[in-house]
């Protein structure tokens, strides 16, 4: 059997990979297990979907979240669907999800991988310190005054190349600094 692999925020990644959904997604922090890929333009993923992405398959309740963490999933899939959700209702079992919404979090100890199920607080600290160390690296920050009047209060455009795509994460002052510290502090996030 022929193992298939695509692009996600920070490498490759293939069925088995365990990974965790960025905080610019809907899903945000949700971790799930990769069940399938389907290429785009294959025959599986022309029947299921449009996207313009390759669809993986994500299990997102291969492991147990903790009471804050459901409570905090039913209020995400409550405000999408706009009606009340209880956990059992989201449907996280096979989700599809674009690469770009995902990162690789395969070798993540047993600690603080259940640190990352108790809360969305937790699961978002971890994606921002990953995606600032890819800021560092691979990406361009520019500035976007476009959409406020004061400086202090801009957004910051992150743009990284996913598949050969250009994807924009659009942050905010403070939410690059957080990043940037929780990158610089890893320490931090061990100790949440």
């Amino acid at each position: 059997m022929e193992t298939i692999k695509t692009k996600a925020v920070n490498g490759d990644i293939q069925a088995g990979d365990l990974v965790i959904s960025t905080p610019d997604d809907v899903y945000t922090g949700l971790i799930g297990r990769v069940l399938c890929i389907n290429l785009l333009g294959s025959d599986a993923h022309n029947e299921e979907t449009e996207n313009e992405t390759d669809d993986v398959h994500v299990n997102f309740l291969e492991f147990e979240y903790s009471k804050t963490r459901k409570k905090e999933i039913e209020a995400m899939f409550t405000e999408l669907y706009g009606v009340k959700k209880v956990f059992c209702e989201c449907p996280i079992d096979d989700a599809i999800m674009a690469p770009s919404e995902l990162i690789r979090i395969t070798d993540i100890d047993s600690k603080m991988l259940d640190k990352l199920l108790e809360s969305e607080l937790n699961a978002v600290s971890y994606c921002y310190s990953i995606l600032s160390s890819l800021v560092c690296r691979e990406v361009t920050i520019v500035p976007d005054n476009s959409t406020t009047a004061s400086p202090e209060m801009s957004d910051f455009i992150i743009s990284r190349l996913v598949n050969g795509v250009a994807v924009e994460i659009r942050l905010t002052s403070q939410e690059l600094s957080d990043a940037v510290i929780c990158q610089k502090h890893n320490k931090i996030i061990d100790s949440i």
